[in-house]
């Protein structure tokens, strides 16, 4: 198998949501550090103009979203799994519903003071206002309190979860369910107004002590350059799924364009190859790293034709 390369950011949330799952499952990886602003020329000669973080590399292959990339780390180690109670659909139910408390506790930083956090600094921001140009953002101030009054309701859906005593979300083993929990509250500890959201909870706290303990894994630095190279000298793996059928008239080796349904990732313009239902992949030309597949999950991504 060729190695596990993670192109992300420390203070990313979502690349913290695949971090914990390469300590789940005790893996060892490359770490290839990202800007955190644009531009992003290493990452994105990879991706062919995908520029969210994180991004897994496997060879000439990229991954890109956390949700496929997590599906690619079950498939390559199954065990332990990410769906230890074998219910996937409760799983991912639970981890997207987990997940929208992370654009309410991004509106609630913007209504804050944006220098709350040295990560978090003018740049930041303004690279993060492009990103969704038909915002408000001066409105950020004034619906502040409403943001909290929806974070501290998803809180306590959360905590009434863990009232029973179970040591994770679904089960008494972690599983994707409290990756995808974590990663977006996490963050409320950034700020003393949102860490107060946290102060009545019974068991909250203490969940997040045990996802955290389960670290990070096996990590080694590696340069972007690096990174590269090695996509110019392998070979993008074989499609190892039942391709699945395209309804819409498109057929592998057609031109497309991979359209993310939300602003500011960047579109992908590449040769439509032939994947399993839950996945999107086009082979591209990159100056730089060679002959080149991006993947893509379906959720969230629309493929036309170019």
């Amino acid at each position: 198998m060729n190695e596990l390369i993670l192109h992300h950011y420390d203070m990313s949330p979502y690349a913290e949501k695949v971090r914990l799952g390469l300590g789940l499952k005790d893996l060892a990886w490359r770490s290839v550090q990202i800007p955190v602003v644009m531009p992003k020329p290493d990452l994105t000669e990879l991706t062919g103009g995908y520029r969210r973080t994180p991004t897994l590399q496997l060879g000439a292959d990229l991954y890109c979203d956390t949700k496929i990339i997590l599906r690619t780390l079950e498939r390559l180690c199954p065990q332990p799994s990410l769906f230890p109670t074998g219910d996937e659909a409760t799983t991912w139910g639970l981890s997207r519903w987990a997940e929208t408390s992370f654009m309410m506790v991004v509106g609630a930083f913007f209504g804050l003071d944006g220098t709350f956090h040295k990560a978090f600094d003018k740049a930041f921001f303004e690279d993060r206002k492009k990103m969704a140009p038909d915002v408000d953002f001066t409105q950020a101030p004034k619906v502040l309190p409403a943001k909290l009054l929806q974070l501290r309701a998803n809180l306590d859906i959360l905590d009434r979860q863990l009232s029973d005593g179970r040591a994770f979300l679904l089960s008494d083993a972690p599983g994707l369910a409290d990756l995808s929990a974590y990663h977006p509250h996490m963050m409320l500890r950034y700020h003393p107004v949102t860490a107060k959201l946290l102060e009545p909870l019974a068991h909250i706290p203490a969940w997040m002590e045990r996802v955290e303990a389960l670290g990070h894994g096996d990590r080694t630095e590696l340069d972007s350059k690096e990174a590269i190279e090695i996509a110019r000298a392998a070979t993008p793996a074989p499609v190892e799924t039942e391709p699945a059928a395209l309804p819409d008239g498109l057929v592998p080796g057609d031109a497309v364009m991979v359209l993310p349904q939300d602003v500011g990732s960047g579109v992908v313009a590449g040769e439509l190859l032939p994947t399993g239902v839950h996945e999107i992949a086009v082979r591209l030309q990159s100056d730089r790293a060679g002959d080149v597949v991006v993947h893509f999950p379906r959720e969230d991504y629309l493929v036309v034709r170019a």
